[in-house]
């Protein structure tokens, strides 16, 4: 199951659940003949965080889901050559920062550029 498909069942799932916990309290039903203003309390509140967390988990999985359909679209940074991502991401320092920064105890030598 896509990503897409599965946010979009989770919202309906959420929104079914929230449904069907409204519809419970106008109608008055009570889930349990037990005390039961503590029980249906218990249980409509377990019922609303159950679909507000399917309602959530929904929309975050369907947001993810366009951003990858989105981003299918774009070229990506695989196409350019990797002189040119480099060349973009890093400028080249000069020589003598790196000759400062390094250890005079090593034997390498850094050629000077003309």
């Amino acid at each position: 199951m896509r990503t897409s498909r599965f946010g979009g069942f989770l919202l309906g799932t959420g929104v079914a659940v929230g449904v069907a916990a409204v519809v419970g309290l106008v109608t008055g039903f009570e889930p349990s003949q037990l005390p039961a203003a503590l029980l249906d309390i218990a249980v409509y509140k377990l019922t609303f965080a159950a679909a507000a967390g399917l309602l959530v988990a929904g929309a975050v999985l369907r947001r993810y889901a366009r951003r990858d359909e989105q981003g299918a679209e774009r070229p990506s940074d695989a196409t350019l050559s990797s002189d040119d991502r480099r060349s973009e991401a890093l400028p080249q320092p000069p020589i003598e920062a790196i000759s400062s920064i390094a250890d005079p105890r090593t034997k390498v030598e850094i050629p000077k550029r003309s």
